[in-house]
């Protein structure tokens, strides 16, 4: 065990220990008092609420506040970590007044940095040769204030290792509270690079009433629908003591709707209200949340998850949803209510299945699209889908009315989410059992083509239960929320299926599983042209990995069979290619980190459609690549544009179809 008490530098001095230790033995907890149960004061959370496992709360005498018993210790050293990064990035901001409370608290800056004299707490602000140094002892402090964070839930110290809830803390400091201080030009980051410094936007105030409600609804409607991580009731709730004036003293419910709101901006950008600062303003209040490990940690990480999706810069969708996941499973949201037999309450039973398949469907569809190991075995998962009743109908005392039971019924509120659950679930059947082992033996071959075959009985049974389409009066904000959504995820897993096929010449795919492949390629690149050019729907990573992925997948069948060559003309060929072309400006426009995929995809159509163009003059297969071919295959410098992609994170699955149109470009690596 780790405790920061035991280091002799850390002590207060006599007087305050005398102080702290009279106000202990004075001040049973809340828990204890409501128990009649004798407390024994212990600072990091006493016996009695460790052994009932709740959070040990003092009730201030003055304020009638109920507070974790070290809450000023945490106030004081969270206080000390904002002065220093304060100091460190905006020392335009770093008054006198800060150096003045240090003057009256040498204790505090030599509590918060081990060894360090009273003339080094008290000195001016840090000269650029020192900065390395203060970026250490930044970091140092910012471990014992986690540290305090997490006593302050009534849990004995623990360990602070790589995987601990406060590394997330800590990943909460260096990504998401700066998400805008710099752009990255990282080709791995999904930010937009600009030369230009950005300053780091300060926190505003929630916006008017009205305008809360438009951004709400507009994240109810097209974010909710599809990730039900979050009860509606309860936020209307917040949303009218926000209103009325009375939710500035509820930390939890500030940060969900400030959160809510950033998201709101993002999918509404004409609102008048800046998503960066809304998402900053909710990372003031996260550490009041991260620290209990509980159903409102992950929706809080959720959250966060949603927010880095849309947004062109911030935090790894990846990491963050896998980060919710763990949580999840720490939690054993991902085993069978029924056969653990659980004694929480309807409603909070209900947000548990919807938080764990929202992380669930977020972690295995940033897993596929990367190409790396998933969270969680799909084996391992046995917990029920949400009940399928509208949203009005989960309440505190229980779910009212009856569920939907049968595909003819009317869809509720979360129906298109459950049947978006089951799809993402048979896409993580797809890549464990296909990408996740190798296919060298005879053997192993057929097995893979059995499961090929049960995989597509299965998403075809999947499509046939696509529940009937709900009229909109307001315009799709989202690709979830057009009627095109279904059809999408449907070619997109018929095209996950069949690619650990099309790209092996030794799989032996046959020429149906080509055109099968061309065909769902073809209208994903169509949808995508329908959902994006002229309307308002809001860009993903997510649409811009698929997309590109349809578009690769229809050059390289072109390139790679006859059948497929045969089936469609040169005008077909073109008008897909254009297609593809333009939601790839699109979204290059927004995302400069996306422009190589615009270029690479722009050059190999280009030279697809010469390729058909010989086809049309009597050529009957696809000429070689010539050195002179070769040549134009590099203008514009495709290498570097394809490595460009690769250290994005991109999987292998693009080389592949790439090797099938290029021969050259494996051996020019």
């Amino acid at each position: 065990m780790y405790q920061l008490a035991s280091n002799p530098t850390n002590r207060p001095s006599r007087g305050a220990q005398r102080v702290r230790s009279r106000n202990r033995t004075l001040m049973s907890c809340v828990h204890c008092k409501e128990k009649k149960l004798k407390c024994d004061n212990n600072i990091s959370g006493c016996e009695n609420c460790r052994r009932f496992g709740t959070v040990c709360l003092v009730e201030d005498p003055a304020t009638k506040r109920q507070r974790p018993r070290n809450y000023l210790d945490t106030l004081e050293q969270r206080v000390a970590l904002l002065e220093s990064v304060l100091r460190r990035y905006r020392p335009d901001l770093a008054n006198d007044h800060l150096v003045q409370y240090e003057a009256l608290r040498p204790d505090l800056e030599s509590s918060s940095q081990p060894g360090k004299n009273q003339e080094c707490a008290t000195s001016n602000l840090p000269s650029n040769d020192d900065e390395d140094n203060k970026a250490d002892e930044i970091d140092e402090l910012a471990s014992k204030a986690g540290l305090l964070s997490l006593n302050a839930a009534g849990a004995e110290p623990y360990y602070l290792g790589s995987s601990s809830t406060f590394a997330f803390s800590r990943l909460i400091n260096s990504s998401l509270r700066r998400v805008v201080l710099t752009s990255s030009n990282r080709p791995g980051h999904h930010g937009q690079p600009d030369n230009s410094q950005t300053v780091l936007p300060a926190p505003c105030l929630l916006p008017s009433y009205e305008t809360a409600v438009r951004l709400s609804d507009a994240y109810f409607k097209n974010i909710h629908t599809q990730y039900p991580f979050i009860h509606e009731s309860t936020f209307r709730a917040w949303e009218a003591a926000l209103a009325g004036g009375s939710i500035d003293s509820h930390p939890v419910a500030l940060f969900f709707l400030n959160a809510v709101y950033a998201i709101g901006a993002l999918i509404l950008p004409n609102s008048g209200q800046s998503p960066e600062r809304l998402y900053i303003s909710a990372q003031m209040y996260i550490d009041h949340i991260l620290p209990h490990d509980n159903l409102e940690a992950i929706q809080a990480i959720l959250c966060c998850a949603v927010y880095s999706l849309r947004s062109s810069v911030g935090t790894s969708y990846w990491k963050l949803a896998g980060l919710a996941l763990r949580q999840c499973i720490d939690l054993g949201y991902h085993r069978s209510t029924r056969r653990l037999k659980s004694t929480t309450d309807p409603l909070r039973s209900e947000m548990r299945k919807r938080v764990f398949w929202s992380a669930y469907a977020m972690e295995s569809q940033a897993a596929v699209m990367l190409g790396r190991p998933e969270g969680i075995p799909y084996q391992e998962v046995d917990a029920e889908y949400p009940t399928d009743v509208d949203e009005s109908c989960l309440t505190a005392t229980g779910v009212l009315g009856a569920p939907r039971s049968s595909a003819s019924d009317p869809p509720t509120t979360i129906t298109k989410a459950i049947h978006t659950f089951r799809i993402r679930r048979l896409l993580s059947r797809i890549h464990s059992s296909l990408y996740s082992k190798p296919s060298c033996s005879c053997a192993v071959h057929h097995t893979q083509e059995s499961q090929i075959q049960q995989l597509r009985s299965e998403i075809e049974n999947w499509r046939e239960r696509i529940p009937p389409a709900t009229s909109h009066v307001d315009e799709a904000l989202s690709l979830f929320s057009t009627p095109d959504w279904f059809d999408m995820e449907y070619n997109y897993a018929i095209l996950q299926l069949y690619r650990v096929q099309i790209i092996n010449p030794k799989a032996g795919a046959t020429e149906t599983v080509f055109l099968d492949c061309l065909r769902a390629a073809e209208e994903l690149c169509h949808s995508y042209r329908r959902r994006y050019l002229g309307k308002r729907t809001s860009y993903t990573w997510t649409a811009v990995h698929e997309l590109f992925l349809a578009g690769l997948t229809y050059l390289h069948c072109l390139w790679t069979s006859p059948a497929a060559r045969e089936a469609h003309s040169q005008g077909q060929v073109s008008s897909t290619c254009t297609d593809c072309t333009i939601v790839l400006v699109l979204m290059a426009e927004r995302w400069a980190a996306a422009a190589p995929y615009r270029d690479i995809f722009e050059m190999l159509a280009r030279r697809t459609m010469i390729m058909m163009d010989g086809k049309k003059n009597g050529e009957g297969t696809p000429p070689a690549v010539s050195t002179e071919q070769s040549g134009i295959m590099d203008e514009g410098g495709l290498t570097e544009w394809v490595t460009q992609v690769a250290n994005a994170g991109i999987p292998e699955e693009f080389d592949g179809l790439l090797n099938g149109m290029v021969p050259d470009f494996a051996s020019s690596q």
